[in-house]
């Protein structure tokens, strides 16, 4: 089974929606889901057009921190793991 390297989610009090960010080495895969929905309402999925290993990585760890930080400032709720 793959694990990702980062995870986090995020819950809004508002509609009851859910948010998972997930990030796999150099990729970056994000959805947000109705409550008890199976399908994501949106979905991203995005990989770094750099030459290094290294630099997609730590392009991908940026990315899931400033995601992580436009969800708190836009009032979602932070899951624990």
């Amino acid at each position: 089974m793959i694990k990702p390297d980062d995870e986090i989610a995020f819950r809004t009090l508002d509609c009851g929606a859910h948010s998972l960010i997930l990030r796999f080495g150099d990729v970056l895969v994000a959805g947000i889901f109705e409550r008890f929905g199976v399908d994501p309402l949106e979905e991203l999925i995005v990989s770094y057009d750099l030459p290094t290993f290294a630099e997609r990585e730590a392009a991908a760890k940026a990315h899931i921190d400033a995601l992580a930080i436009a969800h708190i400032l836009n009032g979602w709720d932070l899951l624990p793991a």
